[in-house]
């Protein structure tokens, strides 16, 4: 039978403060030798901050979403810096989602009584082996619901007319977009879905522009981005963006201006360009072969239809000739 711990009738001697707990926590920890480690978990609510940023480490249950465990994560501008230069050699960036392996000491602040890591370094390896599981993972999927290859059917008109264009206000990319295509002689409609290009946000954003001009009756869908860090393109590996370019049933074109990195959006699209400007020039390109080809055609029947003419004209010629000659004929014998 479990026996129920003795109860002091007054606390006064028994209890302590707030601020001696705390104390004792922070004894525990450093008794342990817990003052710095490792610790690994699935970055969730990430709130970037010019000064400090912070976010949430969680474990998950075996079914991938229940929550089993939570622990806030505290990061300084500086070490934040430092930790987004390593992710961003390892090809990948800080947002929801990454697992990850942080280093720091843990910090029990009374004043907000809380236990939190302050993360100042990271481990790339952990996080970079997440990325590619997920990445095959997601690969997989796509092959077998039937939609990895589902851009490959999808067919750009000759002469595309609307052309719908993913991008960001500020990107360079758009102004690129623009550009190539001002100056073409045809007569070219672009319909805008802007979207973030880059950071936590970008890929439920793009996916949503994508859907947007989809159903705006659009030739094909361009996705201009033009250049920036190789830690930007974590969007361009992620789940929504991958889904929302298999499941869109207009043609999908990549510019993302990376010509020696080739993404999982770019291997999913219709088509992949270097940059904007090689995506914009291909579809002027287009436009203009066809335009050329229908040109050529129209003259070749004007030709055919003139040889046809001539030769007509030559048929009569003759006939009527032969016909004088046959009446000249008909005529000297008469007279004899």
């Amino acid at each position: 039978m479990a026996m129920t711990p003795s109860v002091p009738e007054s606390p006064a001697a028994a209890a302590f403060s707030v601020s001696d707990v705390h104390r004792l926590l922070d004894e525990a920890v450093r008794a342990a030798g817990l003052v710095n480690m490792w610790v690994t978990g699935t970055v969730t609510g990430l709130r970037p901050g010019p000064k400090f940023t912070t976010f949430e480490l969680v474990d998950y249950e075996a079914d991938g979403s229940t929550v089993a465990a939570v622990l806030s994560v505290g990061v300084f501008a500086s070490m934040a810096r430092q930790i987004n230069k390593t992710l961003a050699r390892a090809g990948a960036e800080l947002a929801d989602g990454l697992q990850v392996a942080l280093w720091g000491p843990l910090d029990l602040n009374p004043r907000y009584g809380r236990l939190r890591l302050m993360a100042q370094r990271i481990d790339p390896r952990t996080t970079v082996g997440a990325v590619v599981l997920a990445r095959d993972d997601l690969v997989a999927e796509l092959e077998r619901t039937g939609r990895l290859r589902a851009q490959a059917s999808r067919s750009v008109p000759e002469v595309p007319r609307r052309i719908g264009l993913v991008s960001s206000s500020t990107a360079a990319g758009r102004a690129d977009v623009f550009a190539v295509l001002e100056r073409s002689p045809l007569p070219v409609e672009i319909v805008e879905a802007q979207a973030a290009m880059s950071g936590p946000g970008a890929p439920a954003e793009v996916a949503r522009a994508i859907d947007l001009l989809a159903s705006a009756g659009v030739d094909v869908i361009l996705i201009a981005r033009g250049g920036g860090a190789k830690s930007d393109l974590a969007a361009w590996e992620s789940r929504p963006v991958a889904l929302a370019i298999t499941g869109c049933p207009v043609p999908v074109w990549t510019a993302l201006g990376h010509s020696t990195d080739h993404t999982l959006a770019d291997s999913l699209a219709n088509a992949c360009h270097a940059t904007p400007s090689a995506a914009a020039g291909a579809l002027v390109a287009r436009g203009e072969a066809a335009l050329r080809a229908a040109d050529e055609q129209a003259q070749r029947k004007r030709h055919e239809a003139e040889l046809a003419a001539s030769r007509a004209r030559a048929r009569k010629a003759v006939l009527v000739a032969a016909l004088v000659v046959l009446l000249a004929i008909a005529a000297v014998l008469f007279l004899r």
